[in-house]
């Protein structure tokens, strides 16, 4: 019997596939110096890139050669510009239609409103990236000091490996020390502070402001995404000042301390630091998870539940309070089914992070605080870590690996991989219950 496979499944499925090829891409004797790698460090690196994630099992900068490297490049722009865009550009390309199947499957990936404009959507990603991203590469060129220093092909890559993994929030880096060296050099922060930025707002912001230039009648999903993202940036850089005022910005100027602060911020949604992650205080450190839980915004390069998630949750909890069954924002009034699936992901969301960290916790003899930070940071494709995701067994970092892969596609598009709809009509009586 033929089975229907909905959106959901072949998006997940497409991804499995791709990251598959690079894991045996990354498994060639040619992809690694010395011994070949083996099939979990391949994969977890593969599903890593793909996801957009950043964490590794191996260092980037030693482990691979430059074949390596460059198959890790590919998967970040695979995973940052989503698998559906680049098909679709391919076919594009070849002259053939774009079908109705294939137009859905466009707009979940990129988690899109819906199928119309969808083509004009591909185009203005694929434009966007190239421009955004060349961009970047032109900066990092004036500003990254010695990058020449080794040749010019050698620097060139340097430069393109982390212009992509910048503007897709991978994290990746060939220091192995992510941008601490280049601490004194608060302009070469900045360019990467504006890759990130830029790639967690997700395309259909970017679209409204650089190619439609809607800047005064932006529509209301950009708004909120630009104001929560905003506040959560101001509020997480001056924690960051304020508390580490006499400890890691100490011996910096105040130009310094301003950038360092706002880079550890916006850094919640790509993985780079500037100082060892071990050196910030606890209180920092909780704060970072929940801000990589939050994340980036719908239809971007990020992970997390999505600053509009936590937006529409805390203006619905401010209805409530307030004694009003409709969630109303800038006299507009956000459909109840984007408040369902707002809360509906942030619970789902909390219960796997919840489940994860115990699991682990039970199996690895490792600190609460470390794993907690480690989930969190794989299921919001963040790619941050305590230190500890070399340390975790075999059955570990296959849970962190497959965490990264649901932090990719969605919470949402999972419960569409794993449920079947249900087409009820018939209604039962209603009855309340106590809450509070």
């Amino acid at each position: 019997m033929h089975r229907r496979w909905k959106p959901g499944q072949l998006l997940v499925f497409g991804y499995m596939a791709v990251g598959m090829i690079g894991t045996v891409l990354l498994m060639l004797p040619w992809a690694s110096r010395g011994q070949a790698s083996t099939f979990l460090e391949a994969w977890f690196t593969a599903t890593s890139a793909l996801t957009v994630t950043g964490l590794t099992v191996v260092p980037t900068n030693t482990h691979w050669t430059v074949f390596g490297q460059c198959v890790i490049m590919i998967l970040m722009q695979v995973g940052g510009l989503g698998l559906m865009v680049l098909t679709t550009l391919f076919l594009f390309l070849l002259g053939m239609r774009i079908q109705l199947g294939q137009r859905v499957l466009i707009a979940q990936d990129r988690n899109h409103f819906n199928v119309t404009g969808v083509l004009r959507l591909v185009r203005s990603v694929a434009l966007l990236t190239l421009i955004i991203e060349g961009i970047g590469a032109l900066l990092m060129a004036y500003l990254i000091p010695n990058v020449w220093q080794n040749g010019f092909w050698p620097g060139l890559f340097f430069i393109a490996f982390h212009a992509v993994s910048a503007f897709n929030g991978a994290g990746f880096d060939l220091t192995g020390q992510s941008l601490e060296p280049f601490r004194n050099f608060p302009g070469m922060y900045l360019v990467f502070m504006l890759l990130i930025f830029l790639g967690s707002l997700g395309y259909v912001v970017l679209q409204e402001l650089f190619l439609q230039r809607r800047w005064q009648r932006i529509s209301l999903h950009s708004r909120l995404v630009l104001w929560v993202t905003g506040l959560i940036t101001l509020f997480g850089s001056t924690y960051y000042f304020i508390l580490e005022f006499n400890r890691n910005l100490s011996g910096l100027s105040l130009g310094q301390k301003i950038v360092e602060s706002l880079f550890q911020t916006v850094t919640r949604t790509a993985g780079f630091t500037s100082v060892p992650i071990f050196t910030w205080s606890e209180p920092f450190v909780f704060l970072m998870i929940l801000l990589m839980f939050v994340g980036a915004s719908p239809g971007s390069v990020g992970g997390g539940i999505k600053t509009t998630t936590i937006g529409t949750i805390l203006l619905a909890v401010w209805s409530i309070v307030r004694g009003r069954k409709e969630v109303v924002l800038w006299e507009r009034e956000i459909a109840a089914e984007s408040v369902t699936k707002a809360f509906t992901v942030t619970v789902i969301a909390l219960i796997i992070i919840s489940l994860s960290t115990l699991t682990i916790m039970t199996i690895e003899d490792l600190p609460f605080m470390s794993v907690l930070f480690e989930v969190v940071s794989a299921m919001a494709t963040v790619g941050l870590s305590l230190g500890i995701t070399s340390k975790l067994s075999h059955f570990g970092q296959v849970l962190i690996t497959i965490l990264m892969f649901v932090g990719r596609i969605g919470v949402l598009s999972l419960v569409i991989f794993l449920t079947k709809q249900e087409n009820r009509r018939v209604r039962y009586m209603k009855e309340d219950i106590l809450i509070g």
